[in-house]
C-alpha cells in the first residue's frame, strides 16, 4: 500500500494544507504503524493478560481499547472547545475487540471525528488561544497541541505493545 493509501484508511481528506492537514496525515501514519504492529501478533497474545495496577494496562487487547478511547476523548474535547456538536465515547466493552484486526476499524472512527472536528481551523494564535482548554489530567491545551499529544500517545502505546513480553 502506499502512504497515501494508509491515510486515506483513517482520514478523508488527506493532503490538507496547514499544521491540521500536516497533524491529521502524521496522526493517519500513527494510526497506521500502531495497526500494523497489533495486526501483526498472534490472538494469545493480544488477549494474554498480565498483571498492572492500571486496568487498562493489562493485556494488548485493553491498551489498543485505551488507544481508542483515549482518540475519541482528545476528538470530544476539540468538538466542546469549539461549540460543536457533542459526542460521546463508545462505552469500554465495545472497545474491548476479540482479534487484532477489529482494532483498525475502531481507530478509523476516531480519528475521522477528529478530522470532522478540526475541519476549518486554522493555527493562528487568534484562533487558537481562544480555544485552549483543561484537560483530566491537568495540562492546559489547544487543538494543536492535543493533536500532538494524541500522534505521540499512539506512539507511546505502539511501543510498548513492541515490548509487551512474549
Amino acid at each position: 500500500m502506499t502512504d497515501l493509501t494508509h491515510r486515506r484508511e483513517f482520514i478523508d481528506r488527506p493532503g490538507l494544507p496547514g499544521a491540521f492537514g500536516a497533524l491529521m496525515e502524521e496522526y493517519a501514519r500513527a494510526a497506521e504503524d500502531f495497526c500494523a504492529t497489533v495486526e501483526a501478533l498472534p490472538l494469545d497474545l493480544f488477549l494474554r493478560t498480565s498483571e498492572s495496577a492500571d486496568p487498562q494496562m493489562v493485556s494488548i487487547q485493553s491498551i489498543c481499547a485505551h488507544a481508542v478511547s483515549a482518540a475519541h476523548g482528545y476528538a470530544i474535547y476539540i468538538r466542546k472547545a469549539r461549540g460543536m456538536e457533542p459526542r460521546e465515547r463508545p462505552p469500554w466493552d465495545d472497545l474491548l475487540v476479540p482479534t487484532p484486526a477489529g482494532v483498525r476499524p475502531l481507530l478509523a472512527v476516531a480519528l475521522r471525528l477528529t478530522e470532522e472536528s478540526v475541519d476549518g481551523l486554522k493555527d493562528t494564535e487568534e484562533i487558537l488561544v481562544p480555544l485552549r482548554f483543561q484537560v483530566r489530567w491537568g495540562p492546559t491545551y489547544d487543538p494543536e497541541m492535543l493533536l500532538e499529544h494524541a500522534i505521540v500517545h499512539l506512539l507511546r502505546h505502539r511501543r510498548q505493545i513492541t515490548r509487551w513480553p512474549r
